[in-house]
């Protein structure tokens, strides 16, 4: 892996964590829950970034992500992590502060994994989903992704009609 690859991929709690006091749950940024997984970089040939796109308390019980999580987890080469809508108050500081979307379990930018998979409950997610791709620096609309951007992946029941999101997704999988 090239080192501006490693780079781009290192931690960003340093910076989080600078910022975790002036925000009203700090918790839901930490990370390092029961059962969570930290892979090595290094070791993994495809990387998943799996967004659900609401509050942390939120999505962290959503089945359909624990179940993409694990599964993904569990395959020889393959790493998943999770990321989640951050609040406003922590939305204005890693503008500020040009904190990246990052994810719960190694704090790594969202922009530095191979997909960026987003599951929908609610059409609701999908102004969340387009928060999360421009604090990960991820182009909006799909058309101007490069080869070093992450795939953009919807699914997810909310999914089952992706045509409202269709500008700023590379695929979706139709329905659960």
């Amino acid at each position: 892996m090239p080192a501006e690859a490693t780079q781009a991929a290192e931690s960003v709690f340093p910076q989080l964590e600078a910022l975790l006091p002036h925000v009203q749950k700090p918790i839901q940024y930490v990370g390092g829950e029961l059962n969570s997984t930290v892979k090595d970089w290094e070791s993994c040939d495809v990387r998943w970034a799996l967004m659900y796109p609401d509050a942390y308390e939120v999505g962290l019980p959503n089945q359909g992500v624990m179940i993409l999580y694990e599964v993904l987890n569990e395959q020889q080469g393959v790493l998943a992590e999770r990321t989640y809508s951050v609040w406003p108050d922590l939305e204005e500081l890693m503008r500020e502060h040009s904190v990246p979307q990052f994810t719960v379990d190694s704090h790594r930018p969202v922009g530095a994994f191979d997909v960026f998979g987003l599951s929908f409950s609610t059409e609701l997610g999908y102004t969340n989903m387009l928060t999360a791709l421009d604090l990960a620096g991820i182009p909006l609309e799909a058309r101007d992704g490069g080869i070093d951007d992450p795939i953009v992946l919807a699914g997810g029941h909310a999914a089952f009609n992706p045509e409202p999101i269709a500008d700023f997704i590379d695929c979706a999988v139709i329905g659960d």
